[in-house]
C-alpha cells in the first residue's frame, strides 16, 4: 500500500515537536508538499518555499489503514517485536520485497525506502523509531497500530543539517551537500525523498537480506562453469522454531534450514549454481541477468520474499587491473555527479541517460563521486554492461563522532547494491584531506604525508567491514592519497595538468618519473570549455599508451554536471562545471575529444613541444592501442608531418598487426623542423587503415593529429 501523495509539512519549532504527532494536532496552516520529495524543490505556487533555509521539517499524513490489518490484529500474531537492526534492505528499493503472507499471523511493517539524513517516525500517537542515511531503506513494525483503528496519523521529523565545516564534517551525504560537486552553497537534501509504504509479513520476516555473486568458476577438470552465491538473511521470529530459507535462481532451487532462537537471528548460507549464464561488461560480452527469489518458509507456508535481478560474474583486481570473468580490461571511465542537486527530482530517464551517455561514449566505468545514486543508474548499468566504482558517502576530512554510524552504513550499502553485477568495485572515503585554502609553506603532497585519523583509522575500519561483508569486489580505502612513507604506496592518482598551470602534456614525464602515479587515474580534467579538448585528449592517449605498464584505467573527471533542468542547470553554474557534458546534458568541446580518445582502435604519438625552432630534431615514437579481443592484422601507419605552408616534411609508412588488448610500438619519426619565413605551426597527422573499403582500398580505422608552433 502505497502512502505517497500531498502531505502537510510544517518546520520544525519546539512547540510543534511537542505536538506535532498527536491526532489532535491542528495542522489546518501548514504547507502541502509532495512526498516523495525535498522540502528545498520548488512546488506549484510557489509553496513551501520557505522551508528550503530550513534544518528540521515535521510532516503529517492520515491515511486509512489496510482493512485486512484490523481483521488480522484479532489473531494471534506472535509475541516478538523486530529488535537490534531496524532497517531493512535488499534488491531494488521499493521492488525487492514482497507482500506474500495472509491469514493467521499477519505483520504489518512501514517501508520509508529514504529520508534524507535523519528522522523520528511516529504512528497514531506511538513512537516506531529512528532512521539514519539518505540512501538506506528502513522498515518499523506498525501491526498493533494498524489492528487499533482504521484512520492512522503517521508523523515524522525529518533533520537535515547544512553542509558545515569541510574539515569536520558530520554528515554522510558526501557529494549531495558538497559544493565542489553538487554545485551549490547550503544545500538542504532533506526529505521523505523516496516512496513510503505500507507491506505486511507472516510471522517471520526478513529484516535484512543480501545476496551476493561471490565467485564464477570454469575448472579445467569440469564442463561448464560454476557460480556461487553468498547470501545472508537477518530473521524476526517470534518464538523461534524451525525455519526454512529457499532459494531459486537460473534453474536452481535450493533450501536451507535453520532452528531460530526467539527473536534476532542472523543466518549465512551459500548456495552452487552449476552452468549459470554470465554476465558481462559490454566490451567483453553479454550481460546476461537472472531472478532470484528468497523465501522465509514453515512447511509450505511463505512468510515473506524478497527479489533481487542477479548476474553471475567474478571480478578482481591485481596490481590496479581490473579481471572479469578471469579477462583482463583495461577500463576507461568517467566520474558521475549527482543527477541534480536535489537527486529526488531527477527523473528515471535522466539518471539512467547518464549510464547511456558513458557507454556511446566508449567508456567502460562510471563512478558515482561519493554518494549512493538512484536505483535506476544501477538497473541500466547492469543491463547495458557499464561497471561500477562505487563510493560511500564520505569525502574530505570526517569528524570522528561519524565513525561508528558510516560502518553501519558500509554494511547497508553491501546490503543494497551487493547483488548488481555492475558494481565492481567499493571505495570507502574519497579524498580524505583538508579543503582549507589557507595558504602554507608546505606543499599540500608533503603535508598529506603525516599521519592521519581519517586514512589510518576511520577508513581501515570502513574497508574492513566491506571487505567483510562482500569478498567478492576489490575494496579501495581512499582515492587521491599519494605514495607516502613507509611502503610508498598510495592509491589513486588525481592528474591536474592543464588546470593548475602548465600543460596536459606535462603528465608524460611527471609519469615516467614516478609510475606509482600512473597506476589508475581517478581524476583530471578541467572546467575551462576552450582547454578541456585538449586536455581530455592529451591525458586519455598518454594513460592509454602505459595501458598495464602500469595503468590500469583512469576516470575522467566528469561526465556531466550537476543539473538536469533548465533551473537546476543555472543554480549549479553549468557553465563552469568540470562535465564534458553541461546539466542539460548537451555536449561541451571535451565531449568529442572524450568519443574520439576512447575508440577501441586509436593510433597516438609522443606529444610535440609546445614550440620548436627551425633545425630542431624531433624524434617521436607512434603507438598502436587495440582495445578489442582480437589481433587485427594488416594494420597500415601513416605518419606524415606537414610545415605551416601545408608541404610535407616528413612522411613515413609501417605496416604490421595490432595485437588484441595491447598498446604496440610502431616505429619512430624523426624529422627536422623546417626554415619558415614567418612564424606558423607544425603539424604531424597520422592515420591507421586496414581491412578493405569501398573499390578494395583500405578502410579508415583511425586519425589523429598534433599541432605546435614554429618560433
Amino acid at each position: 500500500m502505497e502512502l505517497g501523495g500531498m502531505w502537510r509539512v510544517a518546520a520544525a519549532t519546539e512547540g510543534r515537536r511537542r505536538t506535532f504527532h498527536e491526532d489532535d494536532h491542528d495542522d489546518s496552516r501548514w504547507t502541502t508538499m509532495p512526498v516523495p520529495g525535498h522540502w528545498a524543490q520548488p512546488a506549484a505556487g510557489g509553496a513551501g518555499a520557505h522551508l528550503a533555509v530550513e534544518e528540521s521539517v515535521l510532516y503529517r499524513h492520515r491515511f486509512e489503514g489496510p482493512p485486512e490489518a484490523i481483521a488480522a490484529g484479532g489473531e494471534d500474531a506472535g509475541d516478538g517485536v523486530a529488535g537490534g537492526e531496524n532497517a531493512a534492505s535488499g534488491g531494488d528499493a521499493g521492488d525487492g520485497v514482497d507482500d506474500p503472507a495472509e491469514g493467521r499471523g499477519r505483520r504489518w511493517w512501514l517501508r520509508l525506502e529514504g529520508l534524507a539524513q535523519q528522522g523520528d517516525v511516529w504512528l497514531d500517537g506511538s513512537y516506531l523509531g529512528h532512521t539514519d542515511g539518505y540512501f538506506v531503506p528502513h522498515e518499523l513494525e506498525v501491526t498493533e497500530q494498524l489492528a487499533a483503528r482504521s484512520e492512522h496519523l503517521l508523523a515524522i521529523e525529518a533533520t537535515c543539517r547544512r553542509f558545515g565545516d569541510p574539515d569536520n564534517r558530520t554528515l554522510l551525504t558526501g557529494a549531495l551537500q558538497d559544493p565542489e560537486l553538487c554545485g551549490v552553497d547550503d544545500l538542504i537534501v532533506g526529505g521523505v525523498w523516496r516512496p513510503v509504504r505500507l507491506r505486511s509479513t507472516g510471522r517471520i520476516a526478513i529484516r535484512h537480506a543480501r545476496a551476493v555473486c561471490a565467485d564464477v568458476s570454469t575448472g579445467e577438470n569440469r564442463d561448464g562453469s560454476r557460480g556461487r552465491l553468498e547470501l545472508r538473511a537477518v530473521l524476526d521470529v517470534p518464538g523461534g522454531g524451525p525455519v526454512d530459507l529457499g532459494i531459486r535462481v537460473a534453474g536452481t532451487e535450493h533450501v536451507h534450514s535453520h532452528h531460530a532462537a526467539d527473536g534476532e537471528n542472523r543466518v549465512e548460507w551459500s548456495v552452487d549454481v552449476d552452468d549459470p549464464p554470465l554476465w558481462w561488461p559490454h566490451a567483453l560480452g553479454d550481460q546476461h541477468l537472472c531472478d532470484l527469489v528468497m523465501e522465509a518458509l514453515t512447511g509450505t507456508e511463505v512468510h515473506d520474499r524478497r527479489h533481487f535481478r542477479i548476474g553471475f560474474r567474478s571480478v578482481a583486481m591485481r596490481r590496479w587491473v581490473l579481471y572479469v570473468n578471469g579477462e583482463r580490461l583495461f577500463v576507461k571511465g568517467a566520474n558521475l555527479l549527482p543527477t541534480r542537486p536535489l537527486l529526488g527530482t531527477a527523473t528515471a530517464s535522466e539518471v539512467a541517460d547518464d549510464i547511456r551517455a558513458a557507454r556511446n561514449a566508449g567508456l567502460d566505468l562510471v563512478r558515482p563521486v561519493a554518494h549512493i545514486a538512484r536505483p535506476e543508474l544501477y538497473d541500466t548499468a547492469d543491463e547495458l554492461g557499464v561497471l561500477v566504482w562505487q563510493d560511500l558517502p564520505v569525502r574530505g576530512l570526517m569528524s570522528r563522532s561519524v565513525a561508528d554510524e558510516a560502518r553501519r552504513q558500509a554494511r547497508e550499502a553491501v546490503d543494497l547494491l551487493g547483488h548488481r553485477p555492475s558494481v565492481a568495485v567499493w571505495c570507502a572515503h574519497d579524498q580524505p584531506y583538508s579543503r582549507a585554502r589557507r595558504p602554507g609553506r608546505t606543499p599540500a603532497v608533503v603535508r598529506r604525508q603525516g599521519p592521519s585519523w581519517n586514512r589510518d583509522v576511520l577508513d581501515r575500519r570502513l574497508g574492513r567491514v566491506l571487505d567483510r561483508c562482500d569478498g567478492s569486489r576489490p575494496v579501495v580505502s581512499h582515492t587521491g592519497v599519494p605514495p607516502r612513507a613507509p611502503l610508498l604506496d598510495g592509491t589513486t592518482s588525481e592528474l591536474w595538468f592543464g588546470l593548475h598551470g602548465g600543460r596536459a602534456a606535462d603528465a608524460g614525464p611527471v609519469l615516467a618519473r614516478v609510475p606509482a602515479m600512473a597506476r589508475f587515474v581517478s581524476a583530471f580534467g578541467t572546467p575551462v570549455a576552450d582547454d578541456q579538448p585538449e586536455v581530455v585528449k592529451t591525458t586519455i592517449e598518454t594513460l592509454r599508451r602505459l595501458k598495464y605498464r602500469p595503468t590500469g584505467g583512469f576516470l575522467l573527471h566528469a561526465l556531466a554536471d550537476a543539473g538536469g533542468s533548465e533551473g537546476a542547470a543555472a543554480v549549479a553554474g553549468t557553465d563552469g562545471g568540470f562535465g564534458v557534458l553541461d546539466g542539460l546534458r548537451r555536449p561541451k568541446p571535451g565531449w568529442w575529444a572524450l568519443q574520439e580518445a576512447c575508440r577501441p582502435l586509436i593510433v597516438v604519438a609522443d606529444q610535440l613541444p609546445e614550440s620548436v625552432r627551425a633545425g630542431e630534431v624531433l624524434d617521436l615514437a607512434v603507438h598502436v592501442v587495440n582495445d578489442t579481443r582480437a589481433d587485427v592484422p594488416g594494420m597500415q601507419v601513416q605518419a606524415r608531418m606537414l610545415g605551416p605552408d601545408g608541404r610535407v616534411v616528413r612522411e613515413h609508412r609501417w605496416e604490421g598487426t595490432a595485437r588484441a588488448d595491447d598498446c604496440v610500438l610502431v616505429g619512430r619519426l624523426s624529422a627536422v623542423v623546417p626554415v619558415v619565413a614567418r612564424p606558423g605551426r607544425l603539424t604531424l597527422e597520422l592515420t591507421l587503415t586496414g581491412g578493405s573499403g569501398p573499390d578494395d582500398t583500405s578502410a579508415v580505422i583511425a586519425t589523429n593529429r598534433y599541432t605546435t608552433a614554429i618560433a
